[in-house]
C-alpha cells in the first residue's frame, strides 16, 4: 500500500493552485497530477509539468473514474458545490479553507463526508509547520504550565489584488481564519468570545464592501485563556508569522524564518537577512507535509486529523467577529 501511486485532478490555477501543482510534481511521487481545471488555463505553466491534462470544465475531473482525489483550490464561493459533486462521484477532498462562509453549508459538508464515506480535508496548513506543532506539543507536556495568555502576530507581505478581497470573505474569513485555528490546535479548547477593532489603512476601497485591513483582535478561550492577533494585509517588509505562548512556567514562541542566517555588524551598521516574504516560502515544508498525510489518509482509509468540523469552529469565531466589528462589543461565539 505504501507505493501506490494516487491520481488526482486539481481544480483552481491561481497562485496556490500553482504552488500544490509544483509540490506534487517536484516533492510528492506518490501523487500523479493527471488532469488541471481552470477557467483560463495557463497552458504554458501545465506543459512544463509533464503529462498533465488543461481542463476547462471541471466534469472532465469528475467523470474520470482513473482519478482518486480531487485538490480545490478555486475561490470560496465555489468550494461548496466542488466538493458536493466530488462526493457524488466518490473522490477524496482536499479543499483549501475555508470551505464555506456558511455555517449551515460546512455541516452539510460534514454528513455528506459520513454518508458518502470520502475523506476531506481542509487546508489549515499551519497545523503541519513544525514550529507550530513543536509548541503544541510542548505546552501539552507542560512545558510552560498552566497557560495564561497567547499571542499571535499575522501579516502578509503585500496586500492581495483587489478582485481577490472581493471574494475571500474578508480579513476574518481569509486571513485570520488560520490564527482562529491556531489557538484551538495548541489549547485543544474553543475559542468563548471575540472582540475585534479593526480599520482600513492600505486599501480605501474595502469601504466599499465593508472590509479592513488592520486588526487587533482580543478573544477569551473556554477555560479564560486570554488571548490577542494582530493582524494586518500588508508589510512591506515580509510574511511576519509569530505565536507567543505565556504559561505559569515561562513562555515558548515561533519567531519568524530568515532567508537564511547572514549577520552582519560593525561600527557602521548591522545588517541582517531579511524573513521569508510569502505564505509559499514561509510555509513551504507544510504544504508537502499536508499532501503525505493526505495521501496516508487515503491509503489507510483514516480521517484527516483537520476536516470540516475544524473549520466549522473557525467559520464560527469569524461570523462573531465580523458582528464585534459593527457592534463595537465583544461578541459572544456560537456554541
Amino acid at each position: 500500500m505504501k507505493n501506490k501511486i494516487i491520481n488526482v485532478g486539481l481544480i483552481g490555477l491561481g497562485r496556490i493552485g500553482k504552488m500544490h501543482a509544483k509540490n506534487i510534481s517536484q516533492h510528492l511521487p506518490f501523487l500523479n497530477l493527471k488532469s488541471i481545471v481552470d477557467p483560463v488555463p495557463d497552458i504554458d505553466f501545465i506543459q512544463r509539468l509533464d503529462g498533465v491534462q488543461a481542463c476547462t470544465n471541471t466534469d472532465d475531473v469528475f467523470l474520470d473514474d482513473n482519478i482518486q482525489a480531487v485538490i480545490i483550490c478555486s475561490p470560496t464561493p465555489t468550494h461548496y458545490e466542488l466538493i458536493k459533486k466530488c462526493a457524488q462521484h466518490k473522490k477524496h477532498v482536499f479543499c483549501e479553507k475555508p470551505i464555506s462562509f456558511s455555517e449551515n453549508e460546512i455541516k452539510e459538508i460534514i454528513n455528506i463526508m459520513i454518508n458518502e464515506k470520502v475523506l476531506i480535508q481542509v487546508g489549515l496548513n499551519r497545523r503541519f509547520d513544525q514550529e507550530f506543532m513543536l509548541v503544541k506539543n510542548k505546552v501539552n507536556n507542560g512545558l510552560v504550565g498552566d497557560i495564561q495568555m497567547i499571542h499571535i502576530t499575522n501579516h502578509d507581505a503585500s496586500i492581495p489584488e483587489f478582485k481577490f478581497l472581493k471574494s475571500s470573505g474578508g480579513l476574518l474569513f481569509d486571513l485570520c481564519i488560520h490564527d482562529f485555528d491556531m489557538l484551538s490546535f495548541i489549547t485543544g479548547e474553543k475559542i468563548n468570545e471575540i472582540y475585534v477593532n479593526g480599520s482600513v489603512f492600505i486599501e480605501p476601497r474595502l469601504k466599499e464592501i465593508n472590509d479592513i485591513d488592520n486588526a487587533i483582535i482580543t478573544l477569551e478561550l473556554e477555560s479564560g485563556i486570554l488571548c490577542t492577533i494582530d493582524s494586518s494585509r500588508q508589510t512591506h517588509y515580509g510574511y511576519d508569522q509569530r505565536v507567543e505562548v505565556f504559561g505559569s512556567k515561562g513562555m515558548i514562541s515561533v519567531d519568524n524564518k530568515p532567508d537564511n542566517f547572514y549577520y552582519f555588524s560593525n561600527q557602521e551598521n548591522t545588517k541582517r537577512s531579511k524573513i521569508k516574504y510569502s505564505f509559499i516560502e514561509r510555509y513551504k515544508d507544510s504544504y508537502i507535509t499536508e499532501f503525505e498525510h493526505f495521501y496516508t489518509c487515503i491509503t489507510h482509509n483514516n480521517k484527516p486529523i483537520v476536516g470540516p468540523e475544524n473549520i466549522l469552529s473557525a467559520i464560527k469565531v469569524a461570523t462573531a467577529g465580523e458582528k464585534s466589528i459593527v457592534t463595537n462589543q465583544p461578541v459572544m461565539v456560537k456554541k
